[in-house]
């Protein structure tokens, strides 16, 4: 990795990782931080298979423990602007009725890592619905009421910004066991990145992405999969 690059503040990166002690998520941002290798190692160590990394005293596991998909910390960040996310989520929410204890735990991993994703897109949908809903109220206050210091404070909330939300989702082979979630195999990599690339073809080819929301909220989610494809 070129960290000269990516400290260089062309581009902002952040990773995402759980303090061990306190059980608290934390980031390590280009705007905050000097990235290194150990920030890199920190948001991949999931345990039981990797140890947690040191940084400044503490010790940080993968920030997929709290959050697998943080969504949240995209759409928080200032300023906010007009958003085009692709949330790319390793497990899927649906999944057939576990028939034996391999398969419970299968399936327990499976909505364990993936109902983050759920409750931060439900809750960007929500946040903008508010927003909207208060712009305009804030459209029938007094100019007095608008420029005082909760008038202001209100309006920065209400600062309509949209948002298009684009899943791509991993949809487990039927091979996969309860390994997974640590089985870095080079066949298994080679599987991975194939079905990365082709849902990632997949949701490009359909320009509806790319349009500006037009509904009320200023919110669109989007999960392609097969059938969806376009020639």
């Amino acid at each position: 990795m070129d960290f000269d690059r990516i400290n260089s503040g062309a581009m902002r990166f952040s990773v995402g990782t759980v303090n061990v002690r306190t059980g608290n998520f934390a980031y390590f941002d280009t705007t905050t931080d000097k990235i290194g290798p150990k920030h890199i190692l920190a948001s991949s160590a999931l345990p039981p298979g990797f140890p947690a990394i040191e940084i400044d005293g503490e010790m940080y596991w993968d920030g997929g423990l709290v959050s697998n998909t943080p969504l949240q910390w995209v759409v928080d960040s200032e300023p906010r602007c007009d958003t085009l996310a692709f949330q790319v989520d390793l497990w899927s929410s649906r999944g057939e009725f576990p028939k034996d204890l391999t398969e419970v735990a299968v399936r327990q991993k499976e909505i364990q890592y993936s109902s983050r994703t759920r409750a931060s897109t439900d809750r960007l949908k929500r946040m903008q619905e508010i927003r909207s809903a208060l712009a305009k109220v804030l459209l029938t206050l007094p100019p007095e009421g608008r420029a005082s210091a909760e008038g202001k404070m209100l309006s920065a909330f209400a600062d309509l910004k949209v948002y298009n939300i684009v899943q791509l989702i991993y949809r487990s082979k039927h091979y996969e066991g309860n390994s997974k979630d640590y089985e870095f195999s080079r066949l298994s990599m080679a599987d991975h990145w194939s079905a990365g690339h082709a849902d990632a073809l997949r949701a490009l080819r359909h320009d509806e992405i790319f349009e500006r929301p037009d509904s009320i909220e200023g919110f669109r989610s989007f999960d392609f999969d097969e059938k969806d494809a376009k020639s």
